[in-house]
């Protein structure tokens, strides 16, 4: 369907409440026509007002109208004619439209970049402008790969997420049975996830309804995987099921040698000649068995395994966290956290690390930073660019640190000098 044709049928609305959740402006744009209240006035007649706004429209927009906008309309009154619509949440539509980055242009931590406070009429008309967006992704998307037909599958025999599967197909989605969805997805991901877990990890989710919606979001991501998209927290939160997924598909190595993917990802030797150009681990100190020390730490490491690690110095140690960390972000876009007590010494790992893998994937937080190059590395850290963090103990008291992270999942903590224990307490 065309998009002038859809949104004349869509009506996009947003309201604004305060912490108790009391409502005091609501706003809506339909067609050409707009609707705006703000307190004072009566909430049960204005919500009345705004469903004969919206009646005519066979759709309901806005963003995160699911989490927030529609519970609070439907405690003061059930039975308002617009709650019986299809929703369509552009909070659930911006990973699988634009997965390479969690932040669109018009969107900040998920939620809408507006240019006033409290003009929800302005969000509205936003959040149709997201919509837009949303529509011409997914459409360019779906035109080499039949994504969208997976997405509505993933989508389908969930009430709450109607208007997504309604949306969905009126973007080009055909309907489909499991098995083409099963086959759909394995051609979609093969070579991007593990051979010998797909099938057991995909068949425990495909057959239901209220887990499926996970694997839509793990498709998303897995297509641009191995770049700076990190999956949102609210996915993360809402789709429990996601980071599991992910983790049996991407996280634990099989021995197959025909999986190409764990041939590769989970090789320690090809990770450290694709990051630092090394051919081979350092042989000495030696391991129990007579192998590298150097390479053992670090297989342990890409397995994601507690351990405690000693070396003598000039043993290659830094090498045994970074390696990992940089596979661990490449499998999942996940985040290592590296508490070390001197700051000159970790520039000069941020500065070395860059210089040797070629990407700035590397970050320290420190007290001599000025505010602006703070401000920079928290955003990075944020927007998914950093994979390997390096911060002085008394960061992890940082109101702001502790926040930033909060948008990230975090694969390890890697304490570089024992005593950091005791100072980061």
């Amino acid at each position: 369907m065309d998009w002038e044709v859809f949104q004349n049928k869509v009506c996009s609305f947003d309201l604004e409440s305060d912490e108790n959740g009391d409502i005091f402006a609501i706003g809506a744009v339909f067609r050409n026509q707009t609707f705006q209240r703000k307190a004072p006035f009566n909430i049960r007649q204005v919500l009345s007002e705004f469903d004969d706004f919206a009646k005519h429209s066979e759709f309901l927009l806005g963003h995160n109208i699911i989490g927030h906008d529609i519970p609070l309309c439907s405690a003061l009154n059930s039975q308002l004619g617009f709650l019986d619509k299809p929703v369509i949440d552009t909070l659930f539509l911006s990973p699988l439209a634009f997965p390479e980055n969690p932040y669109h242009r018009l969107v900040k931590n998920y939620k809408l970049l507006r240019d006033s406070l409290n003009d929800p009429l302005a969000d509205s008309k936003l959040a149709l402008s997201l919509f837009q967006d949303q529509w011409q992704a997914l459409q360019e998307q779906n035109a080499e790969s039949g994504l969208l037909s997976f997405y509505h599958y993933a989508f389908s025999e969930n009430e709450q997420l109607q208007g997504l599967q309604e949306v969905l197909l009126s973007m080009g989605a055909e309907p489909i049975k499991a098995s083409a969805a099963f086959d759909l997805l394995k051609s979609l991901t093969e070579g991007s996830v593990c051979k010998t877990a797909f099938s057991k990890a995909i068949l425990s989710y495909l057959p239901n309804p209220m887990l499926r919606p996970a694997l839509a979001y793990c498709l998303a991501w897995l297509r641009v995987a191995g770049g700076n998209s990190v999956l949102p927290p609210w996915v993360r939160e809402q789709f429990h099921d996601v980071v599991p997924a992910l983790r049996q598909l991407r996280d634990i190595p099989c021995q197959a040698p025909d999986c190409r993917y764990c041939q590769e990802i989970h090789n320690p030797v090809a990770q450290l000649k694709r990051y630092f150009g090394f051919s081979a681990f350092r042989p000495q100190p030696e391991n129990s068995e007579g192998g590298s020390l150097q390479q053992s730490i670090v297989q342990a490491g890409m397995l994601d395994s507690p351990m405690f690690a000693v070396l003598p110095t000039g043993g290659g140690k830094s090498l045994c966290f970074q390696l990992p960390a940089l596979v661990r972000y490449q499998r999942r876009g996940a985040l290592t956290i590296v508490i070390s007590p001197l700051q000159a010494l970790m520039k000069d790992q941020v500065d070395n690390l860059r210089s040797k893998t070629g990407a700035p994937s590397a970050a320290a937080l420190y007290g001599m930073l000025t505010a602006p190059e703070r401000g920079e590395v928290i955003t990075a850290v944020q927007m998914g660019d950093i994979a390997l963090l390096y911060v002085s103990p008394e960061q992890l008291r940082n109101v702001g640190f502790r926040k930033a992270i909060e948008h990230r999942e975090i694969g390890c903590w890697v304490f570089d000098e024992a005593h950091c224990l005791s100072m980061g307490a």
